[in-house]
């Protein structure tokens, strides 16, 4: 039996960078997220309670939503995405295609289909439980039972085999796409999270090196650095393990305008959602920084194809997405800060083919819209319900756009709007809509963001949007699994012809920070990590 042992250390990743990333200059946010690796390590036992003299004393991050829900294993929305990467710790952290460790040091393949992940021996939580294989189990087996981590539909199973060793067991030989599934689930402890009266909710116990420890729903989240995290070997952990503030608070503004005027009064020191009307009031001023990056979400609609459904029918699809006028829907939501999609991701994941960008992608086209609705046999006045969710209060006005852009084809649409956790409830319930309002990401590589909509291995059978298509399953493997040009060009272009959802846009993110913030460091979904974000010394 052939084996292959994934052992990782920060070196390797460095020396990668070194060969092939850019150098990051005091300000930039890095393309990849270990960019700013060269940051002093951390020595946990030497810290106290009070911030050490190199250790900047505090941070506020402007964010727009409220995690509604804070436990590990619930269903993404924008305000949980946030922060993430501050509160929980995962098995690896991904760079790129590689993964460094975080709880766990190593992974071997032993079988085509099984993995056994070696995690470090001294890892606690914040509360002092030691974590063990056991645990990682519990957390991947509880994940996998609630159904809201997509990724991990390709499990089996995950068991503890000893100690310190789980054993994962995946549906199909993953090829690479294992990487995915041991990125994805947060790990607690067994023990902390069945004490926890409401599954951690609103006081996760974790052990990341921050510990939360204020929750005010719709206000703020505040975070203190541990001075008891477990990792005291940063060349064993990755970069957003480090902890370069004493305390980070998550200020929850709602508005974009808002975080204008935060920056302004010195309520907040960093932000990435500054309106692009904005942006020319930090550019080039004394006290701030500004750089700008495209959002990894692709925001889209998704067309039911459950049985009996009316979108069942392609021409009708095609209807409506060339009646969606993708670039007067950026001018009205976000002028100067948002990016028509050329297909279901962007530019940003590995592996996209630049000729997309030239490509026809369902253009506008009012006349062709109407020509396809007629041949596609649609009742005049069809009505139909968008879902979306009530976070970022841009997504009202996103909807409201759609709908009054399908009101010229004939097209009544009726929107609802429910908050995130209601939200990744009913978008799993084909009687809750007709066209969903969503957004796709879901890794590194140009097919995570398809995958995490059309694997059928995480659905049961059919696309998240039930859909039966064995032939798009068979692309989409064969591009994960061969990551070559042809495969996936190949796989988009019958995503693009089938249209089951259409990719409308991604934002371009304003970041803008105080002078004190050196260097703002995102994570891979694009959010500020405070602890790995860099700062003038106190």
């Amino acid at each position: 039996m052939k084996k292959m042992m994934f052992v990782f250390s920060i070196f390797m990743v460095i020396a990668m960078l070194m060969g092939c990333a850019p150098r990051a200059t005091p300000t930039a946010v890095p393309a990849q997220p270990v960019t700013a690796v060269s940051a002093q390590p951390t020595t946990a036992a030497a810290e106290t309670a009070v911030a050490a003299p190199s250790i900047y004393p505090k941070v506020i991050v402007a964010v727009q939503g409220d995690p509604s829900n804070l436990g590990p294993f619930v269903g993404m929305s924008l305000g949980r995405i946030g922060v993430l990467t501050t509160m929980y710790e995962y098995l690896f952290y991904q760079v790129g295609p590689d993964l460094t460790p975080f709880i766990a040091k190593s992974f071997e393949k032993v079988a085509d289909k099984t993995y056994d992940v070696t995690i470090f021996e001294n890892v606690t939580d914040s509360a002092g439980n030691h974590i063990t294989a056991a645990d990682v189990a519990y957390s991947f087996t509880t994940a996998m039972g609630l159904g809201n981590l997509q990724p991990l539909g390709d499990l089996a199973s995950v068991t503890a085999k000893s100690d310190y060793v789980a054993e994962f067991v995946t549906k199909t030989d993953l090829g690479g796409g294992i990487n995915k599934v041991l990125i994805e689930c947060p790990i607690v402890s067994q023990k902390a999270y069945e004490a926890s009266s409401d599954q951690m909710a609103t006081k996760p116990i974790t052990t990341a090196a921050y510990v939360l420890t204020e929750y005010v729903p719709g206000s703020s989240l505040t975070f203190e650095r541990r001075a008891d995290y477990w990792q005291t070997d940063s060349t064993k952990s990755p970069i957003v393990a480090k902890a370069n503030v004493q305390t980070a608070v998550f200020q929850i503004i709602a508005e974009p305008a808002q975080h204008t005027i935060a920056l302004q009064t010195g309520t907040a020191g960093i932000s990435i959602s500054v309106p692009g009307s904005d942006v020319a009031l930090f550019e080039d001023k004394p006290g701030f920084s500004v750089l700008r990056k495209m959002d990894n979400l692709t925001n889209l609609i998704a067309y039911n194809g459950s049985t009996g459904n009316v979108l069942t029918n392609k021409d009708l699809r095609m209807a409506l997405s060339y009646a969606i006028d993708k670039q007067a829907l950026c001018d009205a939501v976000s002028p100067g800060a948002c990016n028509p999609s050329h297909e279901i991701g962007n530019a940003n994941f590995i592996g996209y083919l630049t000729k997309w960008d030239s490509e026809p992608y369902y253009e506008f086209d009012l006349a062709k819209a109407k020509d396809l609705y007629a041949t596609s046999g649609a009742p005049a006045g069809l009505e139909l319900t968008l879902l979306a969710t009530s976070q970022p209060p841009s997504t009202g006005l996103v909807c409201q756009v759609i709908q009054a852009q399908l009101a010229e084809l004939g097209v009544k649409v009726n929107i609802v709007q429910v908050d995130p956790p209601v939200f990744n409830t009913e978008k799993y319930d084909p009687t809750k809509y007709d066209l969903l309002y969503d957004a796709s990401a879901g890794g590194d590589f140009v097919y995570s963001p398809w995958q995490l909509m059309f694997d059928q291995k995480r659905y049961n059978g059919t696309t998240s949007n039930w859909f039966k298509d064995d032939k798009l399953q068979s692309l989409m493997s064969a591009a994960a699994t061969d990551t070559t040009e042809a495969n996936v060009d190949a796989a988009w272009q019958y995503i693009k012809a089938q249209d089951y959802m259409q990719g409308l846009f991604s934002y371009v993110n304003n970041i803008v920070s105080i002078s004190d913030v050196t260097s703002v460091f995102l994570d891979g979904r694009g959010f500020v990590v405070p602890g790995a974000s860099e700062y003038k010394q106190p």
